[in-house]
């Protein structure tokens, strides 16, 4: 395995009124399943200090398989369906590769 993460993903979500609490702290259960995953070096959940009221969840890969393999899988989809009414429509995400 590399010591090194070659992909980083951000995903910024927009909390529904309120929700914001409960937005971290699903992502933060969806962080922790990431950090067990095969292929993860870390993820944690930030805010930003150009949106405060987001929650960004922020994960770092070996590879772009494990990270597509771990998001398409239960562990992931099933908490993040738990989201739904609670944010402002879907979740942007942007992917970061070693250059």
């Amino acid at each position: 395995m590399n010591e090194h993460a070659t992909v980083v993903r951000v995903e910024r979500h927009e909390p529904a009124g309120g929700r914001r609490d409960e937005v971290a702290g699903v992502l933060k259960s969806v962080a922790e399943a990431a950090r067990d995953a095969s292929g993860c070096f870390g993820a944690q959940v930030a805010s930003s200090d150009g949106d405060p009221n987001q929650v960004v969840l922020i994960s770092r890969w070996e590879s772009s398989d494990a990270m597509r393999k771990f998001h398409a899988g239960p562990d992931f989809t099933s908490l993040e369906r738990t989201l739904d009414g609670s944010v402002k429509g879907t979740p942007s995400v942007e992917v970061f590769t070693t250059a």
